[in-house]
């Protein structure tokens, strides 16, 4: 069995906000960025995804904007699943996402208040993930998530160290499966046999 972690990181950044709105909100509705729409359709298309036979995704406008062209080409439904859902940053205060994330990246327990560690949405992913391969058996599925959450599962399952640059690198055999390097687009091919991991490989589009 083969699932696919799919994250489209191309947002619209020119957006201002009349009202305040918490951190949690402008994430879930953020929408793709005109670069991220095209993306995601060249991902439709790619020959990888052609025989999939389940597509999931989060509740977020990204997710499901970017899960849509491949369900229309492959003539699927799409099964949303909030468990599938950003890591929740929590309450900032006086600190920075970047803050936030580089202290998260060196403790995976670490989380704000209302917030989630790595640790935590790792866990939540898993149950997931245990639950399609309990309902699918042996078929393709394609999962539209976010490079946090998706994250949180490589650190589970893969060796997590550190490069020069003090940079997280999640690495699988020998293979590195995740770094910290800014990508259009994050696709991890995650191979089950027995309901156990036996590999993963980044895929590149």
């Amino acid at each position: 069995m083969e699932i696919y972690l799919i994250c489209n990181n191309l947002f619209e950044n020119n957006l201002t906000y009349a009202d305040k709105h918490d951190i949690e909100k402008k994430k879930m509705t953020r929408p793709l960025s005109v670069e991220g729409e095209a993306l995601a359709k060249e991902l439709s298309l790619n020959d990888e995804f052609s025989d999939v036979n389940l597509i999931y995704s989060s509740m977020f406008s990204s997710s499901l904007a970017t899960a849509k062209y491949l369900a229309e080409r492959i003539n699927k439904n799409i099964l949303v699943d909030e468990d599938l859902n950003d890591c929740k940053v929590g309450d900032l205060r006086n600190k920075s996402l970047k803050m936030v994330k580089f202290m998260q990246n060196h403790d995976f327990n670490i989380k704000l208040n209302n917030g989630e560690s790595l640790e935590e949405v790792g866990s939540r992913i898993e149950k997931v993930i245990n639950k399609i391969i309990y309902i699918t058996g042996t078929r393709k599925v394609a999962v539209f998530t976010h490079k946090r959450t998706m994250l949180g599962y490589l650190i589970k399952h893969g060796n997590p160290g550190y490069n020069l640059d003090d940079n997280l690198v999640v690495e699988f055999g020998e293979k590195v499966v995740y770094n910290e390097l800014e990508k259009d687009c994050d696709i991890v091919k995650v191979t089950f046999k027995d309901r156990k991991i036996v590999d993963m490989e980044v895929i590149d589009l």
